[in-house]
């Protein structure tokens, strides 16, 4: 299946507590490059604050490092600007029309955005790529 039409086929998915945004990066990751990555695992109620350590405390971080510009298939890492100094939202950069995010949320549910609609939306990102 080509990516355009994988996204296609899910676009519009709701979000849901177990079809959460790290649940589509395990997809996308696993069904578009082959990328086994683990789940990520939230203690409790579903907060910023969990949300911070769950990204940035997780031992999978070790085998990614950040890129400044997005590469095809990079994890994204997204937080809000003003509102949180670290990422509780992820995505996957694809090389889709101009470039974009493919994430799921609970105002849009599955989706393709590009990176001016994020900014848009107040959310900055960082990039992540495979180093094996």
């Amino acid at each position: 299946m080509t990516p355009a039409a994988y996204v296609s086929e899910r676009q519009g998915r709701p979000y849901t507590a177990t079809e959460h945004c790290w649940t589509l990066v395990r997809e996308t990751q696993r069904d578009l490059f082959g990328r086994d990555v683990p789940a990520v695992l939230i203690e409790g109620a579903l907060n910023a604050r969990e949300l911070v350590r769950a990204f940035h405390g997780h031992t999978e971080r070790r085998n990614w490092r950040e890129v400044a510009q997005p590469e095809n298939g990079a994890i994204v890492l997204m937080h809000k600007h003003g509102a949180h100094a670290r990422a509780i939202h992820a995505g996957t950069y694809l090389n889709l029309d101009l470039g974009g995010v493919f994430h799921t949320d609970e105002d849009h549910g599955v989706t393709f955005d590009s990176l001016f609609e994020l900014t848009v939306r107040n959310w900055r990102t960082e990039f992540y790529v495979p180093i094996r």
